[in-house]
């Protein structure tokens, strides 16, 4: 699955297109997704799929830990 800054690259950090519509949707099933991988999946997934500027700490709330 794409992270979702490579998925919908217009949207910002932040803004209100990850709280509502396409952006709210897809945010949501990324987490389930990220949320089932073992540990060594999520990392291997975290390291190719760096956090960009201004989404520090997306994985960290992805994970729900």
């Amino acid at each position: 699955m794409l992270a979702p800054w490579a998925m919908y690259p217009d949207i910002r950090a932040g803004g209100i297109g990850w709280r509502m519509g396409r952006g709210e949707d897809y945010r949501n099933k990324f987490y389930d997704w990220f949320r089932e991988m073992n540990d060594a999946d999520r990392a291997s997934y975290m390291k190719t799929n760096p956090e960009p500027e201004n989404w520090d700490g997306f994985y960290e709330v992805a994970s729900g830990d």
